[in-house]
């Protein structure tokens, strides 16, 4: 399959529009959590914060639920879906570690689990000629990383209102589940595809 095949049908939807808006939610997630973090107790910064992550999290939900809503669903989508998903998810997981003490280890663990998955997914589409089908994993694994953000944003105003050794402050146990919860869906994901990827391409004639 060539690149352009994808834009010989209807492509210009309301579900790809918010899949490719969603990476640009990215830049004022990043300026926000700076501020946010040199003044923790500023509940007028931290309530843009949660409203630029609650949009991401609201646009990653539409634009699947529209496309199957009004029968939108192209190859195009089904391929700028999961890549904004990665770009947004990378950027905001790095914007954690940056401003809000996400873990160093797990952002690494999860770069690789993109990687990998985009390998995988783009080596499937343009040499296989063959769409991967997203798995439980994969959807649970993009609402989680949704929450974790959502718990870690949240972590300095907890903190501020919560005693020391609070659950709720054990951020790093929602950083080891997300990256737990990605490893499930990449092990399932290889499991579905990895004999599709070794089959040798037949020859022509």
């Amino acid at each position: 399959m060539k690149f352009k095949d994808v834009f010989k049908e209807r492509w210009r939807t309301p579900s790809n529009f918010l899949s490719a808006l969603r990476p640009f939610l990215l830049p004022p997630f990043l300026l926000l959590s700076a501020r946010y973090a040199a003044h923790p107790d500023n509940m007028q910064l931290y309530a843009w914060v949660l409203a630029v992550v609650l949009a991401a999290m609201l646009t990653d939900f539409l634009d699947g639920f529209l496309a199957r809503r009004f029968h939108q669903e192209t190859r195009l989508g089904r391929y700028l879906d999961p890549v904004a998903d990665k770009i947004v998810s990378l950027g905001a997981l790095t914007i954690l570690w940056l401003h809000y003490g996400f873990p160093l280890w797990a952002l690494l663990a999860c770069v690789l689990r993109e990687i990998l998955g985009v390998w995988l997914g783009a080596f499937l589409y343009f040499r296989r000629d063959m769409q991967g089908k997203p798995n439980m994993w994969g959807k649970v694994g993009v609402t989680a990383t949704g929450l974790v953000v959502l718990w870690y944003v949240s972590a300095p105003i907890l903190g501020a209102r919560l005693p020391p050794g609070h659950p709720l402050l054990w951020t790093e146990l929602g950083a080891a589940l997300l990256v737990g919860i990605l490893a499930m869906g990449v092990l399932a994901y290889a499991r579905s595809y990895w004999h599709i990827v070794l089959r040798r391409p037949e020859k022509p004639g």
